[in-house]
């Protein structure tokens, strides 16, 4: 095989709440993490050597502090096997938007040049790896729907979520992760807190009602402080509720806001409504996986 082309998903958080901050400087959080039908294109090809990456996106660096990169470097490194890949990344997922756009395409850069070299590294190996390019690299290895516990590292799959539509709208504010827990933490108690869910109610729920089956859950610790600085992202969430969505959150550090809906026909009229809010994404969750033949 000498090129290969993989998907890599957004993701939203249905549940965010932050535990507390550890020794580390991480902190330790609880969270629903849905994949959806948001993607970042991967194109890789083998060159005689080297690692080179291109990307369509002006606010991104294509040198070693990009996550492809370093997603490349890493593989290379785990194998023995020396660099020889040209990655050129497509960008539909925005950056600083709180949709895992970063994390997906080095857990896609990983998979992908799993494949290419056909080194047949089990999953399992390289999600114990992944987490040395972020916490949200191992659930990105997985996709679909999971309970992220500890620093986000901790992946417990959930049953997927087959039912649902998802309306996402980007008001152009890249937020930074790093800012928005830095103004968090002082937000936190001492104390050592329990998270508050349970798995087998997050089952019981999925099978039920599906996506809708987690509106009554919806939560974002992170949301206070972020509009506190963007009281835009308040007006957006407003402008859901007045439409009828049937759940509105933030995911993860924003700035996108997300809307639930019931079907189709909905979702789209959504959409159309929210158009002068931000750019607007029409998705579903999705549970794509990537074998080591490719999509699965």
């Amino acid at each position: 095989m000498k090129s290969l082309t993989l998907r890599a998903p957004a993701k939203i958080n249905l549940y965010l709440d932050v535990l507390g901050k550890l020794k580390d400087n991480y902190h330790e959080i609880e969270s629903i993490v849905q994949s959806v039908s948001v993607y970042d294109i991967l194109y890789f090809e083998k060159i005689k050597q080297g690692i080179k990456v291109i990307c369509d996106c002006p606010s991104l660096t294509c040198r070693e502090d990009n996550l492809v990169y370093k997603a490349a470097k890493l593989f290379f490194s785990l194998t023995g096997l020396t660099p020889g890949v040209k990655i050129t990344v497509k960008k539909e997922i925005p950056v600083g938007a709180g949709l895992g756009g970063g994390s997906s395409d080095a857990a896609t850069t990983l998979l992908g040049l799993n494949i290419l070299f056909a080194t047949g590294i089990p999953l399992s190996d390289l999600i114990n790896y992944s987490s040395r390019l972020g916490m949200d690299v191992p659930f990105c290895l997985l996709k679909g729907t999971a309970l992220l516990k500890g620093k986000g590292d901790e992946v417990h799959p959930l049953p997927p979520i087959k039912k649902g539509w998802i309306v996402l709208v980007y008001p152009d504010i890249p937020i930074s992760t790093s800012w928005v827990y830095s103004r968090i933490s002082g937000r936190l108690t001492d104390n050592k807190l329990d998270g508050k869910l349970n798995i087998n109610d997050l089952k019981r729920r999925i099978k039920s009602n599906g996506l809708l089956g987690m509106k009554d859950l919806l939560y974002n610790k992170l949301e206070e402080v972020v509009i506190e600085e963007f009281p835009l992202i308040k007006e957006i969430k407003e402008k859901f509720n007045k439409r009828g969505a049937k759940g509105v959150l933030m995911s993860g550090s924003g700035s996108t806001v997300f809307g639930l809906v019931e079907d189709a026909k909905n979702a789209q009229i959504m959409a159309t409504w929210m158009q002068v809010s931000g750019k607007v994404y029409l998705a579903q969750p999705t549970e794509e996986k990537v074998q080591q033949g490719g999509l699965g």
